[in-house]
C-alpha cells in the first residue's frame, strides 16, 4: 500500500492517481525501487544488517513479487510481518498528518 503524498491516503500500489484528491501517485514500479533502497539504506545505517522487522518485510515484498509474477493474489499471509507492517504503516499515517 502507498499513501498519497498530497492527501495521505491509502492506495494500493498499481493507482496512478488519487482517488480522493486525483494528484499523481508513483506506481508499483516505483514504490518497489523506493522499498528496496529503502531496505538497503537501513541495513547500512544499522553496519550491512537489516533488523528482523526490516528483514521480515523485506522476506514479505519478495513473496508478493512471486505471486505477482505466478499470477497469484498481491497478499501474502504473513502473521510474524503483519505486527510490524501495522506499525510501520501507523508511523507513516501520522507523519503524513504532521505534514498537512
Amino acid at each position: 500500500m502507498v499513501y498519497c503524498p498530497a492527501c495521505g491516503q491509502e492506495q494500493t500500489d498499481e493507482t496512478k492517481f488519487c482517488r480522493f484528491c486525483g494528484d499523481s501517485l508513483p506506481g508499483a514500479g516505483m514504490m518497489k525501487l523506493l522499498r528496496q533502497e529503502a531496505l538497503e539504506l537501513a541495513a547500512k545505517r544499522n553496519g550491512g544488517h537489516l533488523t528482523e522487522a526490516q528483514a521480515q518485510s523485506s522476506q514479505t515484498m519478495q513473496a508478493v513479487e512471486q505471486n505477482r509474477a505466478n499470477g497469484g493474489p498481491n497478499i501474502v499471509q504473513n502473521g510474524v510481518h503483519a505486527q510490524s507492517a501495522k506499525q510501520a504503516t501507523d508511523d507513516l499515517k501520522a507523519l503524513m498528518r504532521e505534514l498537512h
